[in-house]
């Protein structure tokens, strides 16, 4: 890898390898979870066969945990699909709004995740051009760093606030000061660039700011 565009494209491989072990990971735990309830139902199953007592109640909840299963699957389903999907269009019109959310569902998988509270626009949500791929990048790391930075037990707050000039800033608040890296990392600044963002942080580290133009400039 000698020039910027092979640099760019393993850290864009990178990014969509540890999207799809996270989810693929809890996928595993989804039908791990179905899987026992399944084998519990069958043992009451064999056990009424056999004329033994079984309590309704325990029947019921089997059936619920399954239930609920599937359904949280499909969710997971739905978001890696919405996630697959991103790298259609090179640049596209995006929802901000629906980006952040996606990006926050599938960092919730992540073991040391912490809680994360978005806080929506009042107003219709910012509708930028961009690389919706490269966009995702740059939220999803900025919130790893910000799980890193509270703790598993910590909660940060992300909000969205649009710009008179079309473009919108993403906030990370609540950060705190446990994680051992610095950031951004170089590698952050040039997903940024490419879609001319700009990362700030204030002296504190407590507060990250991610400002994206309403279009990438080479398409405004």
């Amino acid at each position: 890898m000698n020039n910027t565009t092979d640099l760019g494209s393993y850290y864009d491989l990178t990014f969509f390898g540890k999207i799809n072990a996270s989810i693929s990971h809890e996928l595993k735990n989804n039908m791990a979870i179905i899987s026992e309830a399944a084998g519990l139902l069958q043992d009451l199953t064999e056990m009424a066969v056999k004329g033994q007592n079984i309590e309704l109640e325990m029947l019921k909840a089997c059936s619920e945990d399954i239930i609920e299963e599937i359904q949280r699957g499909f969710a997971i389903i739905k978001q890696m699909n919405a996630f697959s999907h991103s790298v259609d269009d090179p640049v596209k019109k995006v929802n901000l709004s629906d980006v952040i959310n996606l990006m926050v569902a599938l960092s919730k998988f992540l073991s040391f995740a912490s809680k994360v509270r978005f806080d929506p626009v009042e107003e219709a949500a910012p509708i930028v051009l961009t690389c919706p791929w490269r966009l995702q990048n740059l939220i999803y790391q900025a919130l790893v760093y910000a799980f890193e930075s509270v703790g598993p037990d910590g909660e940060i707050q992300v909000s969205l606030q649009p710009q008179k000039d079309g473009s919108a800033r993403i906030t990370f608040s609540g950060l705190g000061t446990k994680s051992a890296r610095t950031f951004p990392v170089d590698q952050t600044r040039k997903i940024a660039a490419s879609i001319n963002a700009e990362i700030g942080m204030t002296g504190d580290s407590q507060v990250l700011d991610i400002l994206v133009p309403q279009c990438i400039e080479s398409m405004c």
